[in-house]
């Protein structure tokens, strides 16, 4: 959705980062849709295409766990509308007043569902209270969500990072609600998987800031085939030092050059490590090729019903 001045459909809308649109934010999501029923307003998430912090503090920002455009597809699945703003120094001096205003007048928003720990605008608010305060004198009511604590679960999307920078992906797929994915651009390489029996596709991502698993080799899917991806340096036929992703994706042997490709990972099969000769490398991606099939059934991650 792009702001419309005297826009028709008035909006109930809800305010974040939403990286991952993970179980907690699907919760959120959820609770919007039924408050915005309730109201006979229509749902609306407000996101922002860039993390504060790669302006306020690049040092400090996170790697991203869904660019832009997944992220948008994403909500769209919960039922309610996406609209992506960038976060630039016009919107980083912001007050909170002026923006619930902007909201009011160019969305249509009528009212907001802030959750616990949210907090925005330039010098905002203490409390929600005051918060609460600010938005009558804006014509915009503000709701407060109830908190998603799941039994033994904390769920956050820094939280998701750890576990796939240690490469537990499957971990990250129960937190997430379904398994940790990765979008790029199949480029052409050297072709040494090919060479060896196990041809591969190159991905190049599709937004740099995205966050690639630890290294090593993971089971995932693709384009509903069970595929095997080795993220890292190639130590037993290359000397480069470069990190690649490729993944070989078993049963299908097409020319995928330039097509864009979505990689599901399911769990880590094992670290990277270097081969004493090719003969022992092709064994062991033999190894991996049977681990890969046994782990390609449907993910329990993907079938969350609480969300």
């Amino acid at each position: 959705m792009t702001e419309r001045e005297g826009i028709d459909t008035r909006r109930m809308a809800v305010i974040g980062m939403f990286d991952g649109v993970h179980r907690g934010h699907r919760y959120l999501l959820g609770e919007l849709k039924r408050e915005a029923s309730l109201r006979g307003l229509s749902p609306l998430a407000i996101t922002f295409s860039n993390h504060p912090l790669e302006l306020i503090a690049p040092e400090k920002a996170p790697r991203l766990l869904t660019d832009t455009t997944t992220k948008l597809r994403l909500i769209a699945g919960e039922g309610v509308e996406g609209s992506a703003i960038a976060f630039d120094n016009e919107l980083r001096h912001t007050s909170a007043e002026y923006f619930l205003r902007m909201l009011h007048d160019r969305y249509g928003v009528d009212a907001l569902m802030m959750g616990y720990n949210n907090r925005f605008g330039h010098n905002a608010p203490e409390d929600f209270e005051a918060y609460r305060a600010l938005g009558k004198t804006c014509g915009v009511d503000i709701v407060a969500a109830k908190e998603y604590s799941p039994e033994g679960l904390a769920i956050s999307s820094t939280e998701i990072r750890r576990l796939l920078e240690q490469g537990d992906t499957g971990k990250a797929a129960e937190l997430l609600g379904r398994d940790y994915t990765l979008t790029g651009t199949v480029e052409s390489g050297r072709q040494l998987g090919r060479h060896l029996g196990f041809p591969t596709a190159n991905l190049r991502l599709s937004d740099p800031r995205l966050l690639v698993p630890a290294p090593g080799v993971y089971a995932t899917t693709t384009m509903g085939y069970p595929a095997m991806t080795n993220i890292g340096v190639r130590p037993t036929v290359d000397n480069s030092g470069t990190t690649t992703i490729e993944t070989h994706i078993i049963g299908y042997d097409n020319n995928l050059y330039g097509s864009t490709l979505t990689i599901s990972f399911r769990r880590r099969i094992r670290h990277e490590r270097h081969f004493s000769s090719l003969e022992e490398l092709v064994g062991q991606l033999e190894n991996d090729r049977r681990e890969a099939l046994s782990a390609s059934q449907p993910s329990v991650a993907a079938t969350d019903s609480q969300c």
